[in-house]
C-alpha cells in the first residue's frame, strides 16, 4: 500500500514538472498577424502548446491553460472581462499586451479596478497631453524602452540591453541614474497609466520620450510590470504596437520570459 502511495505522488509530481515545462497557452487577440509572430517565437523556443482565438471563439473553461494572453485594441467584451478576471483570481497567470490597457476598456466596469489601473480623461487621448496629467497616447514615435528591473529573470534571460539609458524614476523621490535600454521606433506609447494600488506592483520597465508637440519629456515607471491578484498574478507589458515590434528578439524574448518564470 505504501508502494502505491508512494507511485501516485511520484506519478502526480511528475505530471506537474511536464505542465510546467509545456505550458498550455490561450491567446485572445482580435489583430492576429503579431500573435502569429509571438506564436512563432514560442514554438521555436521549445514552447508550442498554443491555442489562438478572438472574443467569439471563448473556451468554456479557462481553468485549462496555465497562461492566458490577452492581445485586444478594440472592445473587450463584458464575457471576456469577467473571464479573466475570474481566471487570474483563481491561480491563473495573466499576461496583457500592449493595447490591452488603453482607452477602449474605460467603458468596462471591473477591469480598470482589477488592474490597479486609472486612465484619466480617456475620451481626450489624441490630445497631447502633460507628464501625470490626462491619459493619452502618442505615435508614431521613437522612445527608450528602459530595464528598471535588470535583477529579474523576466527582464535578463536571454535578453540583450543594448544601450545604457540616464533615467529619473517617476515614482520618486529619484536621482538620475543609468539603466540597460533598448530604442524602439515606428511604435507607440500611452502616456499616464496610473496606479490606483499603492506599491502593490512589481515594476520591470520604463520608458524615455520626448513628446515633439509638447517639448515634454516623459519617464513614467508604468511599461511592465507584475501585480498579484487573488491566488494568480497579471503581467503586463506595453511595447507591441506592429508586426514589426513583434519581430524584435528582445520583445518576443521578454514575453516568453514572463511564460516561463517561476514567482
Amino acid at each position: 500500500m505504501s508502494r502505491l502511495i508512494f507511485y501516485l505522488f511520484w506519478l502526480f509530481g511528475i505530471t506537474n514538472y511536464l505542465t510546467a515545462s509545456n505550458p498550455k497557452i490561450l491567446i485572445i487577440q482580435d489583430e492576429k498577424p503579431q500573435m502569429e509572430i509571438l506564436a512563432k517565437f514560442f514554438t521555436e523556443n521549445g514552447v508550442p502548446n498554443i491555442e489562438m482565438v478572438d472574443q467569439k471563439q471563448l473556451p468554456e473553461k479557462f481553468s485549462l491553460y496555465e497562461i492566458v494572453i490577452v492581445y485586444i485594441h478594440q472592445k473587450l467584451e463584458v464575457e471576456t472581462e469577467l473571464k479573466i478576471i475570474e481566471y487570474a483570481r483563481n491561480g491563473g497567470r495573466l499576461i496583457l499586451l500592449h493595447h490591452s490597457i488603453s482607452s477602449g476598456k474605460a467603458k468596462n466596469e471591473h477591469y480598470f479596478s482589477f488592474l490597479g489601473i486609472q486612465l484619466d480623461n480617456p475620451k481626450g487621448a489624441k490630445n497631447p497631453v502633460m507628464p501625470g496629467g490626462d491619459y493619452g497616447y502618442a505615435d508614431p514615435i521613437t522612445y527608450k524602452l528602459v530595464n528598471l528591473n535588470p535583477n529579474h529573470s523576466i527582464t535578463s534571460h536571454g535578453i540583450n540591453w543594448p544601450e545604457s539609458v540616464l533615467y529619473i524614476s517617476s515614482d520618486g523621490p529619484a536621482i538620475e541614474m543609468e539603466y540597460p535600454g533598448i530604442t524602439l521606433d515606428s511604435a507607440e506609447v500611452y502616456l499616464n497609466h496610473k496606479f490606483t494600488d499603492g506599491g502593490e506592483k512589481t515594476v520591470l520597465c520604463g520608458f524615455k520620450f520626448l513628446d515633439q508637440r509638447t517639448g515634454k519629456e516623459f519617464m513614467p515607471d508604468r511599461l511592465a510590470w507584475i501585480k498579484e491578484q487573488g491566488r494568480g498574478h497579471i503581467l503586463f507589458f506595453q511595447p507591441g504596437h506592429s508586426a514589426k515590434e513583434f519581430e524584435n528578439p528582445l520583445i518576443t524574448q521578454f514575453i516568453l520570459n514572463a511564460v516561463k518564470w517561476k514567482p
